[in-house]
């Protein structure tokens, strides 16, 4: 999978579409966030949710 593939996963939902769904606006409720820097791809919690995909 190539970098952009692996950060496509955090999801294309808007901070305001994530929100009246009711889920975490940063992951999109998905309850980790997808990174890669010089070809190193890694998944990390969300902090804004701790991991649960809810809306706070």
């Amino acid at each position: 999978m190539t970098d952009e593939q692996w950060e496509a996963q955090n999801g294309s939902l808007s901070p305001g579409e994530a929100r009246a769904r009711g889920l975490c606006w940063q992951c999109s409720g998905k309850g980790k966030l997808f990174t890669a820097f010089g070809g190193v791809q890694r998944k990390v919690h969300c902090p804004e949710c701790k991991g649960d995909g809810d809306a706070r």
